[in-house]
């Protein structure tokens, strides 16, 4: 691993790279949404007020 980190290798775990994936909100938010419910799930909270929101929003 040191090797790597010499060699400019950036680590990132999971939640890194779906964020970076992610990009923004405006990309399949009910698809993070319930990617980092299932393994987050104090984030749960979050996310289902967020879509709640949304789905106010667009009535």
């Amino acid at each position: 691993m040191t090797v790597r980190l010499n060699g400019g290798v950036q680590l990132m775990n999971w939640f890194s790279v779906a964020a970076e994936l992610q990009r923004d909100w405006r990309n399949d938010v009910e698809g993070f949404g319930a990617l980092l419910a299932k393994h987050l799930p104090s984030y749960q909270n979050i996310i289902g007020s967020y879509v709640g929101a949304q789905k106010e929003f667009s009535k």
